[in-house]
């Protein structure tokens, strides 16, 4: 299945909200990185004035094990931001427009990886209807990203694009142009005898030995992602638009965040509010039988979430260990589209994967925090 989103099917996905736990974030609107409330030399002074009393008061209270919980935070935040130091990109060595519809879980899926990683883009939003702004190319899905590294490249597909982006930043002895090359697109046919185009080697990170022996310390690792990378695509996402659509209230109230949120003119907003809700409600229920999906699609839906769960297992926080790898990233995107829906409430209710997507939450938080730190001139 080509990982990208086309004209109104795309519609059938919802919008994301980042929470990074007990930060006030800002997000720009037109930048994949975030500011926080309350930076500057004045903040950071009675910062570093709290962090002393708190060391005080480990030592008063707590002796050395108290004091090792107290530094336990900052000592891995400071092992963040030496990983996300060493995959900085120079500056202006590669300027990224991301085209997507912000309610599109394989656009989701790019800014949580772009996000996460520390990597600036700008963001054109997409009109659904007209696609004006991607008339440009002959590829009419989104996501797609133009990366400017001496010349301007068109990156389709949106694992094509993760594993590109994530090959570029981990070995810098390649071009992206380089890189590209092995993705081909290729011609096949699907299962309804419909030509799409797909992409090779697209769960690949294509890298040298030693560069492998780094981000894969775990041989089994490197499968596991893949497999997992592959799953989000081929069957997370059709769990999607059955749940959001499941009924004619659920889908009306998924329309109504859509126009908010999408690049709507007055007339296309109250045609995609209402005609389209009828239409994707009956979509919906033709997308169930089409994936073999049970009557009553939530638990589909259920078993999805906890078969993530109990892959990731219980003694990991992440299925990449410490730190989400790829699949974390993937799996978090497609999720995240349902936030703010019935389904979304209901799929943290009846399933175990609560716990997991608040740690990704709050990692991919912290790195947005991170990476704008690191984007501030030195004083």
């Amino acid at each position: 299945m080509a990982a990208a989103c086309r004209g109104w099917r795309c519609l059938g996905q919802l919008p994301w909200r980042l929470r990074a736990a007990g930060v006030g974030l800002l997000r720009a609107q037109s930048r994949g990185y975030c500011i926080p409330f309350g930076t500057g030399r004045y903040a950071r002074a009675r910062a570093l004035k709290g962090r002393r009393v708190l060391v005080g008061a480990a030592f008063a209270l707590g002796g050395t094990v108290g004091l090792f919980q107290t530094l336990q935070y900052p000592l891995k935040a400071q092992e963040h931001l030496a990983e996300q130091q060493a995959a900085k990109l120079p500056a202006g060595s590669l300027q990224l427009t991301l085209y997507q519809y912000k309610t599109c879980p394989f656009c989701s899926k790019v800014r949580a990886f772009l996000d996460y990683h520390g990597v600036p883009y700008e963001i054109v939003e997409v009109n659904p209807v007209m696609r004006k702004e991607i008339k440009f190319s002959s590829y009419r899905k989104v996501p797609i990203l133009l990366a400017n590294a001496g010349n301007t490249l068109q990156l389709n597909d949106s694992s094509v694009i993760i594993s590109a982006i994530k090959t570029y930043l981990v070995s810098r002895k390649k071009s992206l142009d380089e890189i590209m090359s092995f993705y081909p697109p290729m011609k096949a046919v699907n299962e309804r005898g419909k030509e799409v185009t797909e992409y090779g080697n697209k769960y690949w990170l294509m890298l040298d030995e030693m560069e492998t022996q780094r981000v894969y310390p775990i041989k089994e690792a490197r499968v596991e992602e893949m497999t997992w990378r592959k799953w989000a695509d081929d069957w997370l996402v059709h769990l999607i638009s059955p749940n959001v659509y499941r009924t004619p209230r659920e889908a009306l109230a998924s329309f109504d965040y859509i126009v908010h949120e999408g690049n709507f003119g007055t007339v296309e907003g109250f045609f995609a509010k209402y005609v389209g809700a009828v239409a994707m409600f009956f979509i919906g229920k033709r997308l169930k039988s089409r994936h073999h999906l049970q009557d009553n699609v939530r638990e589909d839906l259920y078993k999805a979430a906890n078969d993530w769960v109990k892959a990731v297992g219980k003694h990991r926080p992440f299925m990449g260990g410490s730190q989400p790898n790829l699949a974390d990233l993937a799996v978090y995107g497609v999720l995240r589209v349902m936030e703010g829906l019935e389904a979304y409430d209901d799929m943290m209710t009846h399933t175990n994967i609560q716990p997991w997507y608040l740690r990704m939450e709050k990692a991919i938080g912290e790195a947005e925090i991170t990476n704008w730190q690191l984007l501030q001139p030195p004083y």
